[in-house]
């Protein structure tokens, strides 16, 4: 086995006796991933399509303590196992609260105990310092950080494939020796299934293959197929299958396997996509260390890194999955999120052994070192002319009068957010200013591991602006949260309460309502004549609404409107008044609507 790049190893005190440095490395990757993830988990309400989706399965684990198969509105199957919710409900049951934060919890949670294991990981493949900044750079990467807040099942997938991959590679090496880490190996495997179906046994078993064969190692074939753990990893994953198959009946196979899994591939289920989809999603979801993914690529061919096991292990986990996730016909840019432990650490190697830059490489070094710095000097001269005029978003004002209307609104809720933050918006734009200009002069000079742990630095005030600025004022345009609050006023729990139209995301609606929400089936005609008088209530579309209101232009105004307008942007609501009586014909259903 080739081993070029032997590992740093830990220093020695003057008294002679070692020092373990990964007490404190460990300190500074949890302290960095408390700092990027957990403040930020209730900055923002339900905005998007898939949080609220996840969330309804949570609150009927939490409503109804249906552990074992949770459904959405109480009827409906969820697309994903319950490996996730049965985190969030967790969660929120310790906190004794169902909200946005507790549901979001097991994402900020797996996402840093994933840096925590690639640390362990990548210290011991390539020593300490490398695998500190191998967690750091993970930690740092746009699309982990999005994922560690989001309600989604992805980071759950992705924590539980990167340990199982981690633990294979540690048993090919004999890292590992004992028996009973090979049932450890298995039981996560089989646990990953749960996370978000087959792909926790495809994606490693792909890895792990494509490794073996390109070693010849056909001897691991015998020893991992037919260890008696792989019986333990059936009965964990498809054991709940079994189960849920069992009290779902066709209604589960179709949802769960058919269209989320085998259609998802082979046909795209609604998400099809070209080969090539991915390529501009790499660089963008791996900013802003991406920006070095050509020389990392470049320099893996060129200096034959793949001699070496460990490096060539981490490249082939990144291409094999990129290139599965490429052929199937579904996709969606965060289903490529497991593949960035494995160039994050990658990248933390290329940093080590990065040598002198020279020709066309520096020319290019020095090219984005001019662009880094040029955001440096703006944000510092944005910090100065805040500080001259006592107002934050001075600078959006030579900018507002090119806007259109509406954008121009969506800007002047942002120049009063920013007013809100005060000096601490100052101080943070300031040290993002000398961040970013320190790290364009260590670029110029070719000083990377300067760099790297620079971008790690800008990576928390980025995270500030982003997080507590600007994202909470798209999601307060898009969520439906305060509406729905001043529903909960008005409409008392024993009050009849009605979704009607099919142009608007209810999901969002029926969870902060807290129970299910009948959706009305009847025509445009009958709900028309039956507004303005009774004891009910209905929720509908402005689009709808406009609708009804031309067929009977004697309707009363609505009672709230809301100015959240969904996931989309186009879909405003209003709440109006009515008598719903249903007859035999009349027809009523709590399925969601689209």
């Amino acid at each position: 086995m080739s081993r070029p790049y032997a590992p740093v190893q830990s220093g020695v005190s003057s008294s002679g006796k070692r020092i373990d440095s990964s007490i404190l490395h460990f300190f500074l990757l949890a302290a960095l991933c408390g700092t990027l993830y957990f403040p930020y988990l209730s900055s923002t309400p339900f905005f998007d399509k898939g949080e609220p989706r996840e969330a309804l399965a949570v609150q009927d684990i939490v409503q109804r303590g249906e552990w074992l198969v949770p459904l959405k509105r109480a009827t409906d199957i969820p697309s994903k196992p319950p490996l996730f919710h049965w985190s969030a409900a967790a969660a929120s049951l310790f906190k004794g609260k169902l909200s946005e934060p507790t549901i979001r919890f097991p994402s900020a949670v797996y996402a840093t105990l994933g840096v925590l294991f690639l640390y362990v990981f990548g210290r011991k493949l390539f020593g300490p310092e490398v695998a500190l900044l191998g967690g750091a750079i993970l930690a740092t990467t746009t699309v982990y950080q999005n994922q560690a807040l989001s309600a989604r099942v992805d980071m759950t997938l992705c924590f539980f494939v990167t340990i199982s991959l981690g633990l294979f590679y540690f048993l090919y090496r004999g890292l590992l020796t004992s028996e009973i880490w090979y049932y450890v190996f298995f039981s996560l495997v089989g646990i990953s299934v749960l996370a978000k179906g087959p792909l926790g046994i495809v994606l490693p078993a792909l890895v792990a293959g494509v490794f073996v064969i390109l070693k010849k190692r056909w001897d691991l074939i015998s020893k991992f197929g037919l260890h008696p753990g792989v019986l333990l990893m059936l009965i964990l994953g498809a054991g709940w299958y079994v189960i849920a198959v069992t009290r779902g009946s066709e209604g589960f196979f179709d949802r769960q396997i058919i269209e989320e899994n085998l259609s998802r591939f082979a046909g795209g289920s609604g998400h099809s996509h070209p080969p090539y989809y991915y390529i501009p999603y790499l660089f963008a979801l791996g900013l802003p260390w991406s920006l070095f993914l050509p020389f990392l690529t470049w320099d893996f061919f060129q200096r034959r890194f793949s001699s070496d096991d460990d490096s060539l292990f981490l490249a082939l986990w990144f291409l094999v999955m990129f290139v599965f996730f490429s052929i199937s016909m579904g996709k969606r840019p965060v289903y490529i999120l497991p593949i960035y432990p494995a160039l994050s650490l990658l990248m933390a190697v290329w940093f080590y052994r990065h040598g002198a830059a020279a020709g066309v490489r520096r020319v290019l070094y020095r090219f984005i070192a001019a662009l880094a710095g040029a955001v440096g000097l703006t944000l510092i001269i944005i910090t100065v002319g805040a500080l001259w005029s006592h107002d934050p978003g001075w600078f959006f004002s030579p900018v507002e009068r090119l806007l259109k209307a509406k954008d121009r609104a969506n800007l002047l809720v942002i120049k009063s957010e920013l007013a809100t933050f005060g000096w601490s918006f100052t101080v943070v734009s300031v040290l993002s200013g000398f961040l970013w200009f320190s790290l364009g002069c260590s670029l110029w000079l070719g000083r990377l591991r300067s760099v790297a742990w620079q971008l790690v630095l800008i990576a928390v005030p980025v995270a500030f602006i982003t997080r507590a600025v600007v994202m909470p004022v798209i999601a307060e345009a898009k969520s439906y949260r305060a509406f729905m609050a001043k529903v909960n006023q008005l409409v008392k729990p024993n009050d009849h309460l009605y979704l009607y139209g099919d142009s608007f995301n209810s999901d969002p609606l029926v969870f902060y309502r807290g129970e299910p929400i009948d959706t009305l089936k009847q025509p445009d005609e009958v709900i028309s004549n039956r507004i303005g008088a009774g004891d009910q209530y209905v929720i509908m579309s402005q689009k709808e609404w406009r609708r009804i209101s031309d067929i009977n232009r004697n309707l009363p105004p609505p009672l709230l409107e809301s100015e959240g307008k969904g996931p989309e942007g186009d879909a405003p609501l209003v709440l109006f008044k009515g008598k719903i009586n249903f007859s035999a014909g009349d027809q009523s259903s709590q399925n969601p609507t689209p």
